[in-house]
């Protein structure tokens, strides 16, 4: 988010602080994000106890079991009773497991660049790997375009953003674009 300098010397007066209470809202807010890292951290590690339960689930001794037991599933059914998901997030959860810790770690370190409103989530990864595989990002290389200009704008009907990477691509997401420029460009003092 970016602020006038005359806004950004308003918080900072004591007594607007204090009065806000911005610095219980920063350490929440931090709290927040940081809930956030460490839940996509708990669904990767999650997602290596998946694959080893459906790997023993197909296995020999596994498909023994359950028809010792006199229990047939079918894929579908073992995530779905086991886990309780439904067939697509069980599937992406397996995929999730499978790719190479080369590609989470540029995923994660991306998102930790764009700080605490980086969205980390399972679809998301599973998009930026698909990216890799098919080479699709800047040069075909797999290294994705670093982003140059981001900004927000926080709109009463919801958050639009708008960012530019640097390979000249601009990406908009959100409702408000028209009043989010509108913004930007009457508060600009070319010269």
């Amino acid at each position: 988010m970016s602020l006038l300098t005359i806004e950004r010397n308003f918080l900072k007066l004591p007594e607007v602080a204090t009065a806000l209470r911005l610095s219980e809202v920063r350490t929440i807010q931090r709290t927040i994000a940081n809930a956030k890292k460490k839940k996509f951290e708990q669904s990767l590690a999650l997602s290596q106890h998946v694959q080893s339960a459906f790997e023993w689930f197909k296995s020999e001794d596994g498909r023994a079991k359950f028809s010792e037991e006199g229990i047939v599933w079918t894929a579908e059914d073992f995530g779905l009773k086991v886990f309780g998901w439904q067939r697509s997030f069980f599937y992406k959860m397996l995929r999730v497991a499978s790719l190479p810790s080369e590609v989470v770690e540029r995923y994660s370190a991306q998102a930790d660049e764009q700080g605490e409103d980086a969205q980390r989530s399972i679809e998301e990864l599973l998009s930026y790997a698909k990216q890799v595989e098919e080479g699709s990002e800047e040069g075909g290389t797999g290294e994705r375009p670093q982003i140059i200009l981001s900004l927000v704008f926080n709109h009463p009907d919801g958050k639009t953003t708008i960012k530019i990477n640097d390979a000249g691509q601009v990406k908009i997401s959100g409702e408000n674009i028209r009043e989010a420029i509108q913004l930007l460009t009457s508060s600009i003092n070319l010269q």
